[in-house]
Parts: structure tokens; sequence; C-alpha cells
């Protein structure tokens, strides 16, 4: 059974394990239960699986989802993989045409209910907030700057690295493609990968399509049943 498949995992013990979970990570995060409970199921994936590789979130805002793939390793008593949190700390780049009349619209209308201060949280309040629910440790990496600075460099330093779960929030065209093309090819066999804005902005669509298109990939993206997000798996046949 895959961890997509609504059954995958759901046991009442681990139910309640991931309400804790989410219980914990709420304040940081505005992704809605539907998606982080997938996150959780996906982590737990790769566990299970054997999957090897890292933990990366590109855009992490408060930290709550990087808390809550963090959590899931302790919930299961899993050997500690290294967590890398990529971000600008200081909000998103500018939007630009290709990312679509609506993100264009989100950003200039900066007293809107949903700006968040154009989603800027710090690396101090971050690390603050990890640090309170006891999980800043050796294991979490934090990566500051914008994504064409620290992406490329981290990929081409690290080559021999794997990811298990590779979770993308970077909202636009150019912060999502520059993540899939450099960190693409570190994603191990079977991992995960999550797109958080594809069905929220245009141009983070179109970047993981002229991607998928380019390298000639034949990947399905799925979506979450709410349509909150999508996600592929790496892998390069159908399955049965």
């Amino acid at each position: 059974m895959q961890f997509y498949d609504q059954n995958y995992c759901d046991t009442e013990s681990f139910e309640l394990k991931i309400q804790e979970i989410i219980r914990k990570m709420r304040p940081y995060s505005m992704v809605p239960d539907s998606g982080v409970k997938f996150l959780i199921r996906a982590v737990k994936y790769v566990i299970d699986k054997n999957i090897d590789g890292d933990f990366v979130e590109c855009g992490v805002w408060h930290g709550g989802c990087s808390a809550a793939m963090k959590l899931t390793q302790l919930a299961l008593n899993a050997k500690p993989r290294l967590l890398h949190m990529f971000d600008s700390y200081q909000g998103l780049p500018p939007v630009q045409p290709i990312d679509g009349p609506m993100a264009n619209a989100w950003q200039a209308n900066v007293n809107g209910p949903i700006y968040y201060d154009n989603c800027t949280a710090s690396l101090e309040s971050v690390q603050q907030n990890f640090q309170k629910l006891g999980i800043l440790n050796d294991d979490v990496k934090f990566h500051q700057g914008w994504f064409e600075d620290t992406i490329p460099d981290f990929a081409k330093n690290n080559q021999n690295l794997k990811i298990a779960v590779l979770r993308l929030d970077g909202d636009w065209y150019t912060s999502t493609k520059v993540c899939i093309e450099n960190l693409y090819p570190l994603v191990s066999d079977q991992g995960v990968i999550i797109i958080d804005d594809y069905y929220a902005w245009d141009g983070c669509a179109l970047a993981i399509h002229e991607f998928l298109a380019t390298y000639k990939l034949n990947h399905r993206i799925r979506s979450l049943p709410d349509f909150s997000s999508a996600y592929f798996i790496k892998q390069n046949w159908r399955e049965e």
C-alpha cells in the first residue's frame, strides 16, 4: 500500500500521534491540517520503506512543516536524519509577471488578510520556535539567503547527498524553478516531492511543468484530496 492511499498507516495509535504533531506545530504554519497530515505520512513512508535521504524544505516561514517532519521522526523513534531548512528569512522575493495576476495582486495588497508581512519570519524567530518544541539540535540545518544564492551552491557542494522528502514552498516561478532544477537530482528513487503552491500560484505550476517537459520526465503529478497542494514520486515507471 502506498502512503497516499487513504488507509495507509490509518491506525488509531498513529492517528493520535498525527494529531499531537499537528497540535504542536500549528502555531507555526498556515498549511491546512490535510497538508500536514500528508507530510507526516510521507515521512513515515520513507522511513518504513528505508528510502535513503535527508528531509528538505524550501520556504519554511515560521518552521511549522519542517517541525512536523522532525516531530514525526521522534514519534516513530526513527534513526535521526538531517533536516535542511532553506529560506531568505526576510520574506518572499518580488513577484514577476510570469507568476500571474493573482500573485501580483496578492503581493501588492500589503494590508490584505493573508499577506502575513510578505510571509516574513526571521531566522532567530524560527530557531526560537524549534527551541520551544524541543527539536533544535545539530541535525537541523538552517540555510539563509535567496534560493538562487543558496540552492545551487548547496547542490554543487553536496553531490553525494540524498533527499527522501523534498517540500517546495517558494511560491513563485523563479523560486520553484531553481529549487526543482538543482535539488531533484539529489532526491532518492521513490522519494517524495511535495509542491505546496502548485494550485495556489500560476508561476509555481508552470515551473514544475517546464521542468518535467524539459527533462522528459513522466512523473504523474498527484493532488491532495482537497487540492491544497500537489506532489509526485520520483520513479519512472507506472505503478500496477
